[in-house]
């Protein structure tokens, strides 16, 4: 929410067209579904929640091309392959342009893998008809989402929710840094809540972009899970009578929630549960779509009274993509060949998904000193959503939100690809998990960072042109 010069508040608002659809995406029982190094299991044991795929279209009010976000309920992507190819698929089915698309995993670490580098494990022949399905479903639920298109506002108001704590804790036992939650060290508990209202006043969907690690459930949960998410959507589209809500995956690289590695899925809807609720705390603050609050007088009482009314807005109608294309350092990585010849003198299993993991990662990102690092910067109206493949850490979205206040800013990790962690120069010197599998050296998230700045200020300073 803003305060204007004339003593108006006013949240960040779009006005354009926008659709909405969903479909399930929900993989059979039996494929591979190992996504932690602690898992004794290979094959789950049931469904805990569907896994879902939505879609969200934004375009002018006059018409003209879309910008397509696709959400799904998946893990990351095992491989720059794993995901290009998927990508690539929808926007030849669509004819969305690359800058017109952002592909966006929820992160839930309880979805099944979708690499085709796992198809000899065990439910691995189950993957590549499981890709089929994703990309057809994408496909379709765009087409879905150009044909519910209609008048509406997208509103944006951020609140707070107490479940992400920092995520990186010394041991008491030998100081070493663990991956998990620290209460001592203050965590982002921004809630950035999205509403689109069309012109019939119906809530079409509600957006939620929150910086937290799905990971409720770890190595001991045997069942397929959106994870929080799962309860988070049910609690919101209940209780607000939205016809979805959509989940978008904040900067979280260095946050967890409260409850983590948990084996209970009852613990997840827990988690969720909290989430959704700190969300309707905001919806139910909103304004009215297209409307402020504006101070209207002086009302002499037993003090003189400020007299604040309801003013109807224009909202901006501003819609515009960047894709920005930057050189990272590449950090100091194993070869290819040192990580090929780990992974087949490791004994432990939690060692073969780890060296394993860092093997395909290592690949998308070549035997350079530098890597490309391409992400997209899109406007609504008063707000930008920034999308990269990378887990971003809270501080990027922290000096974003404070360098912009008059605008709502939505951080995306792992959007078009994925590129590992992006941590913040200091960091480096702890040497948390996040630094030792991190692809990008020291000072990389300030370049992005930077980068980003500059481009959401040649945006804001734009003369209205389609995107």
């Amino acid at each position: 929410m803003v305060a204007e010069a004339e003593l108006t508040l006013r949240d960040a608002e779009f006005s354009g067209m926008v659709g909405v659809a969903r479909a399930d995406i929900t993989p059979p029982i039996e494929i591979f579904a190992r996504s932690w190094g602690s898992s004794k299991h290979d094959i789950a044991s049931g469904v805990h929640r569907p896994l879902l795929a939505s879609c969200a279209l934004f375009a002018p009010a006059a018409g003209g091309r879309p910008l397509a976000l696709v959400a799904l309920d998946l893990s990351w992507w095992g491989s720059k392959q794993d995901e290009l190819d998927i990508r690539s698929a929808i926007l030849e089915g669509t004819g969305l342009a690359d800058h017109e698309l952002m592909l966006h995993p929820s992160h839930t670490h309880s979805a099944p893998r979708t690499a085709l580098e796992f198809v000899d494990r065990p439910g691995g022949h189950l993957i590549p008809a499981y890709r089929a399905s994703i990309k057809k479903a994408c496909i379709e639920l765009v087409a879905e989402a150009r044909a519910a298109m209609s008048p509406a506002t997208l509103t944006w108001r951020a609140g707070h929710c107490g479940l992400a704590f920092n995520r990186d804790l010394a041991s008491p036992i030998d100081g070493q840094v663990l991956c998990g939650i620290n209460p001592a060290k203050r965590a982002d508990d921004t809630l950035l809540v999205g509403r689109v209202t069309d012109s019939s006043g119906k809530h079409r969907c509600v957006f939620i972009n929150f910086a937290c690690h799905p990971i409720s459930l770890g190595g001991g949960n045997t069942q397929i899970s959106p994870d929080y998410i799962g309860a988070m959507r049910e609690t919101v589209e209940t209780a607000f009578g939205a016809e979805q809500c959509i989940f978008l995956h904040g900067a979280s690289g260095d946050q967890a929630p409260r409850r983590s590695f948990e084996s209970d899925v009852r613990i997840a809807d827990q988690n969720g549960r909290e989430v959704g609720y700190a969300a309707l705390s905001v919806l139910a603050s909103m304004f009215p779509p297209q409307v402020a609050l504006a101070f209207s007088g002086v009302q002499e009482s037993g003090t003189p009274l400020a007299i604040w009314g309801e003013r109807k807005m224009t909202p901006s109608s501003a819609l515009r993509a960047r894709r920005v294309s930057l050189k990272l350092p590449i950090a100091e990585l194993p070869s290819r060949e040192e990580l090929k010849r780990a992974i087949a003198e490791a004994k432990e299993s939690y060692m073969v998904e780890r060296l394993t993991r860092r093997l395909l990662a290592r690949e998308s990102v070549g035997d350079g000193p530098e890597g490309e690092f391409f992400f997209l910067i899109w406007q609504l109206g008063d707000s930008f959503v920034v999308g990269t493949p990378a887990e971003l850490h809270t501080r990027f979205q922290l000096e974003l939100r404070r360098r912009f206040p008059e605008n709502s800013i939505a951080v995306l990790n792992i959007v078009n690809g994925y590129a590992s962690y992006l941590p913040p120069r200091e960091d480096y010197a702890v040497g948390a998990y996040p630094v030792r599998v991190a692809l990008y050296a020291a000072g990389s998230m300030e370049k992005v960072l930077e980068a980003t700045d500059r481009t959401i200020r040649e945006m804001r300073g734009a003369v209205e042109q389609p995107h």
